[in-house]
């Protein structure tokens, strides 16, 4: 929620062109370093946390 409420106060206050992609990009990166700092051990890396099964 953090992110969607920054990005959107870059937009509105900046002019910033922000795209759902940048954002989506950002929630990864800011949930996992998140996660890694509750814990005592990081239980994965950055592009773990992003890998999509998916794709």
């Amino acid at each position: 929620m953090w992110v969607v409420w920054k990005r959107r106060n870059d937009s509105v206050f900046n002019n910033v062109i922000v795209t759902v992609e940048e954002i989506v990009e950002q929630i990864k990166v800011v949930s996992w370093q998140w996660f890694i700092g509750r814990m005592a051990k990081g239980p994965c890396l950055l592009y773990e946390w992003k890998w999509s099964p998916i794709d």
